[in-house]
């Protein structure tokens, strides 16, 4: 117990030695001074001096001592949950996710809420609304330690009412309108804005088990297609925020791609679902972990054969640009639908002229449907915590 409560973190990116140290017991789970010491560089009495600061102002959490062969008992220390939490807002083109997130990257609540298509006014007022009430759950010393908001909307969204069928003109707002800034406004916290797609690369890259490759090219395929871009362990968001803009990447050059058509709309689960609708499928059966009946199948298995050579395409341009190891590809699927989709994109890369391009891997992502919610509240963290590891 403190008999004083450590101050509130801000979002002012502390020092580097306290984000390398932060970041190297992240990595490991739990060091001890003298690990530290090593493992950095630093002093013995620097290292002792900085992890005893971290733990004064609650980001490190001591253990207990370890008594060793030889010398004086060890101490790990590890990050503490309770440091400080972020909010991760995703806003999609059919649905919102708000995650409060603990320092150790573990989400502590969550809520999704749903509608046909976004109206600015609409969105923003159940967001704030629930956002609201998840703030006043908290138990007020996890409240007094909130660090920021972390904000994952796509580019343009207005851009998208005929893809998605909305009425002419209902999310025109969006063009006009600064979600970031009436979040700001409402919370009193600061807000930090990641493309959607961007935002989950973020995720897949900082808790993904799928690869430890600290670079890719990430690609997932949601209600509608989008990728992002990971180099030197870092999201390369490029000059405007849209690097790896994937779900933009023009399919006119495929065999039998139609003149203007777009990944986003060769590889979507908005297109699945309104097969799945018209054959009077249940779309929940793509992404429940029990086996789908055969008519799901069938037409999972029909939709995947019009995806897959689209999405293998996309990664074999990606290739001719980036010149990588690995490729990421995850979807809000089942585990077992993803696999199958994975699965059936790598087959479909012999179909692509691939010649002078090195082989690449494509590996499947493991974060799933809240991937972009994640990355939205790892935001604020990377922003004030992270230190680039090589």
């Amino acid at each position: 117990m403190r008999d004083i409560p450590p101050a509130p973190p801000t979002l002012e990116p502390r020092p580097e030695n306290e984000r390398l140290i932060l970041s190297l017991v992240r990595q490991a789970g739990s060091l001890s001074k003298a690990d530290i010491a090593r493992a950095t560089g630093l002093s013995a009495q620097s290292a002792t001096n900085i992890v005893n600061r971290l733990q004064t102002t609650g980001l490190l959490r001591a253990g207990d001592s370890v008594r060793g062969k030889v010398g004086q008992p060890s101490v790990p220390y590890t990050i503490d949950p309770e440091g400080a939490f972020s909010i991760g807002i995703k806003v999609g083109r059919q649905s919102a996710e708000i995650a409060v997130m603990g320092f150790d990257y573990q989400i502590r609540s969550y809520q999704r809420i749903s509608y046909d298509y976004p109206v600015f006014n609409e969105v923003r007022q159940q967001i704030i609304g629930a956002t609201k009430q998840m703030i006043a759950a908290l138990p007020q010393k996890h409240a007094h330690r909130l660090l920021g908001i972390g904000l994952a909307i796509p580019d343009a969204l207005e851009s998208w009412e005929c893809t998605i069928g909305a009425p002419t003109g209902s999310m025109a707002d969006w063009a006009s309108s600064d979600l970031r800034a009436d979040l700001a406004a409402a919370f009193g916290l600061p807000v930090l804005r990641m493309n959607d797609a961007s935002a989950a690369c973020l995720a897949a890259l900082k808790l993904g088990r799928a690869t430890t490759a600290r670079a890719f090219l990430y690609l997932y395929v949601g209600t509608f297609a989008g990728g992002g871009l990971a180099i030197d362990g870092r999201v390369y968001e490029g000059l405007s925020g849209n690097a790896g803009a994937l779900g933009s990447m023009p399919m006119r050059v495929l065999r039998g791609g139609e003149m203007g058509q777009q990944l986003i709309g060769a590889a979507s689960l908005h297109d699945l679902e309104e097969s799945a609708a018209k054959a009077g499928v249940n779309p929940q059966e793509f992404y429940a972990e029990a086996p789908p009946c055969a008519a799901a199948q069938a037409c999972f298995t029909a939709w995947m054969n019009r995806a897959a050579p689209a999405l293998a395409f996309t990664f074999v341009a990606g290739q001719a640009i980036l010149d990588l190891d690995t490729m990421v590809l995850d979807a809000s699927l089942s585990d077992r639908m993803r696999a199958q989709l994975v699965q059936a994109v790598r087959a479909a890369l012999p179909g692509h002229d691939t010649r002078g391009l090195k082989p690449f891997d494509i590996v499947a992502g493991d974060i799933g449907v809240r991937a972009r919610s994640l990355g939205s509240a790892l935001l604020p963290f990377q922003a004030v915590t992270e230190y680039e590891l090589m």
